[in-house]
């Protein structure tokens, strides 16, 4: 890191273009690891990218109490990362709980995960570590609020259960030695940044996350929500997760044919990282073929609407973003 860059290869300014793969983060995760490969391999070829976001279960790893180690699980993480630095993509290793244990926020088994992974990829330098996928301790009518961000950095009981800080979470993680680059998301589902003046984290080698943005979808909300932390010279932030797909769901944007290009001309023009979720069909790809990206429609029969089950979406200008980049 320098500044609010990240430095990769040769002292090369990195920004991030990647996609998420999530077949480790399913239960029946075995049924997935053929299709996580494919995915892989397109992302480095078709796709263009320069990243990949695998997610990991936590519990799956380590167990729901931390108190053991699958060794079958880490050999399939192995394989993908591996596979992944073959096709020379940067890996982020993102910590996912929602299909497996749902904790909404770190535990002290998320410390042991953290340790179990930092021996096998702490020394790696084209592997980062994204630390809790989406935070989601929602404790406040407004979440986002002061009391929220506190919580998020120092940690606390709620609803009789501890949970781990993001700041003790980071300092476990450098304790154990790891040098890698730390993703580390906002709370509230992680869709602004607004409340990190007063609460950042200290330490090196720091990259705020933040997930689909918000709306009005415009340049002056974007600056609020994430594009002051690069002004202001808070830190490096990426978009950890972004999509847009027809669907009755708030992954959609009703104003995504203006609102996307220019979008992604933001980030572009401001250096901001991107990872995109996911080779899936109807998300970023219409059918099962990984390189049939979806396309959005801006006027004619098909014009857009955010309505579910018609395989429209922002594959085809991500395609194209990736490429130019």
């Amino acid at each position: 890191m320098r500044g609010t860059k990240i430095i990769g290869a040769h002292r090369r300014l990195f920004i991030p273009a990647g996609l998420t793969v999530s077949g480790l983060a399913n239960p029946t995760y075995l049924g997935t690891i053929s299709i996580d490969h494919a995915k892989i391999r397109a992302t480095a070829g078709y796709w263009c990218a320069n990243l990949v976001r695998l997610q990991v279960s936590q519990d799956t790893l380590v167990g729901g109490d931390g108190h053991s180690l699958s060794r079958r699980f880490l050999h399939a993480i192995e394989a993908e990362v591996t596979l992944a630095e073959k096709h020379g993509l940067v890996v982020v290793l993102n910590d996912q709980t929602e299909d497996v244990g749902f904790q909404p926020a770190p535990t002290k088994v998320t410390v042991i995960f953290w340790k179990d992974l930092s021996r096998v990829y702490g020394h790696d330098p084209q592997v980062m570590f994204d630390l809790f996928n989406q935070p989601r301790i929602e404790r406040y009518a407004r979440c986002g609020a002061g009391r929220d961000w506190a919580f998020w950095q120092r940690g606390g009981r709620y609803q009789r259960k501890t949970y781990v800080g993001m700041q003790a979470l980071a300092d476990d993680i450098r304790r154990d030695g790891a040098q890698n680059v730390l993703w580390i998301e906002g709370p509230c589902f992680a869709n602004s940044l607004s409340g990190l003046r007063s609460h950042r984290i200290s330490g090196r080698d720091i990259v705020y996350a933040f997930e689909h943005p918000r709306g009005p979808h415009d340049a002056r909300q974007w600056y609020s929500d994430f594009g002051w932390a690069l002004f202001k010279h808070v830190g490096a932030v990426v978009d950890a997760e972004w999509t847009n797909y027809a669907a009755a769901k708030s992954e959609c944007w009703a104003d995504a044919p203006e609102a996307v290009p220019a979008y992604l001309r933001y980030l572009r023009v401001r250096g901001i990282g991107l990872t995109a979720y996911q080779l899936k069909k109807g998300l970023l790809i219409r059918n099962t073929n990984l390189d049939a990206p979806t396309r959005i429609y801006a006027s004619g029969r098909r014009k857009w609407r955010c309505s579910n089950n018609l395989d429209e979406g922002i594959g085809a200008l991500l395609h194209a973003d990736y490429r130019s980049r």
